[in-house]
């Protein structure tokens, strides 16, 4: 790497991931802690986010391959972490203590959540399209964007449980096949 172009990207792709990766561990030492109440299901989206997160952390290397950024080229890479920030904000923000109870905070929160979740699969897709590495990953990448859009309509709590399950199962499929393929 030795474009200065390069390193400047990649330190704001970090510091956009790392910002929201930090949310995403002090809202679970939170609960860990017993600072915060929180109902399995919104902790599993906190355990969900915590994959997502540590995944793109790994992904900052294909960052580095990449010579000739433009601005437009910036603000493509970088837009998937800021939508996955903005989703996280959603379930780390803390609720008012007069508010509803978790679980209806959760669905009043829900469709902005899956929404911004099924977009970054959407970046996810556009990036292995870009780099034509478009592989067994990038279809999981798309069965767990069909699931956020079921979710995002959906207020049922058995199905968001059973797609909880499925996505926490997707994520690590997903993490298989990228170190297995590339």
């Amino acid at each position: 790497m030795d474009n200065p172009t390069t390193l400047l990207v990649a330190i704001m792709y970090v510091t956009i991931v790392a910002t929201g990766l930090v949310n995403v561990l002090l809202a679970l030492s939170d609960i860990v802690g017993g600072k915060s109440k929180s109902d399995a299901l919104h902790t599993g989206w906190l355990v969900l986010l915590l994959l997502a997160y540590l995944s793109f952390f790994w992904e900052t290397t294909a960052i580095l391959d990449i010579e000739g950024w433009n601005f437009f080229a910036f603000l493509s890479f970088i837009i998937g972490p800021i939508a996955l920030l903005f989703a996280s904000n959603l379930v780390t923000s803390p609720k008012e203590v007069d508010e509803a109870p978790i679980g209806s905070y959760y669905f009043e929160q829900g469709r902005r959540f899956f929404l911004l979740l099924c977009l970054v699969q959407f970046w996810v897709i556009g990036l292995d399209v870009v780099f034509d590495s478009i592989n067994y990953a990038t279809y999981t990448t798309g069965g767990i964007a069909a699931v956020f859009l079921v979710l995002m309509v959906s207020k049922s709590h058995r199905l968001h449980v059973a797609g909880l399950v499925i996505l926490l199962l997707a994520f690590f499929v997903r993490i298989i096949f990228r170190a297995a393929f590339g």
